[in-house]
């Protein structure tokens, strides 16, 4: 993983402070509205990669859901929040972990893709394409850089934590690779500017 950790941004290692940036900057409303478009079944199961405090179980339906983060931090305040809404798991996702996992119907990697290099991308669709059920979904969300770009929008994405903000065809060759159907879209966020990269991936 590849992402800046020193200095300003370590301060989003603290739970409050990150979830507090991630309102401010619409991260929260955004990810909860692109979630309930896809989720809207309950008792479906769901597999949270890269989960952080799991605050996107307060949009969720009454789901089974497996939450995976490295950070200790951010588990332990989601199962103290959570409690018996969600099992949670303070690991790497590997394939020591699939093994143990049943299928999910869908897959989340909110804010992911832009942290990994290119091979991590592609070792991470193979495990996720093993725990995915054979019509269920794959649900990315990530920042995205674009021609004609609100300058702020601009600034704001090349300060992310994530050292791997990509184009679109950066985005989607390579999860094509893994799927068949790849629908994806664009959004423009006017206050504060901001674009994100949405993707729906199935085998």
């Amino acid at each position: 993983m590849s992402q800046k950790t020193k200095k300003i941004y370590s301060l989003l290692s603290n739970t409050h402070v990150y979830s507090l940036v991630q309102k401010i900057m619409s991260g929260t409303s955004f990810r909860e509205k692109i979630v309930k478009t896809f989720i809207k079944k309950k008792n479906v199961k769901v597999l949270d990669i890269g989960c952080g405090p799991a605050e996107i179980l307060n949009c969720l339906p009454q789901v089974e859901y497996f939450g995976y983060d490295i950070s200790p931090i951010y588990i332990n305040y989601a199962k103290k929040k959570y409690k018996n809404r969600g099992k949670f798991f303070c690991k790497k996702f590997t394939n020591k972990e699939v093994k143990k996992l049943p299928k999910f119907d869908h897959v989340l990697l909110l804010g992911i893709l832009h942290h990994l290099n290119d091979l991590e991308v592609k070792r991470l669709m193979q495990l996720v394409k093993k725990v995915l059920k054979r019509n269920g979904n794959i649900i990315t969300e990530d920042p995205i850089f674009v021609q004609k770009q609100n300058s702020v929008a601009e600034f704001i994405i090349k300060m992310d934590r994530g050292d791997n903000v990509r184009r679109k065809n950066g985005y989607t060759k390579l999860v094509k690779k893994y799927f068949n159907k790849v629908k994806s879209k664009i959004y423009h966020q006017k206050f504060i500017p901001y674009t994100w990269f949405v993707m729906s991936c199935k085998n």
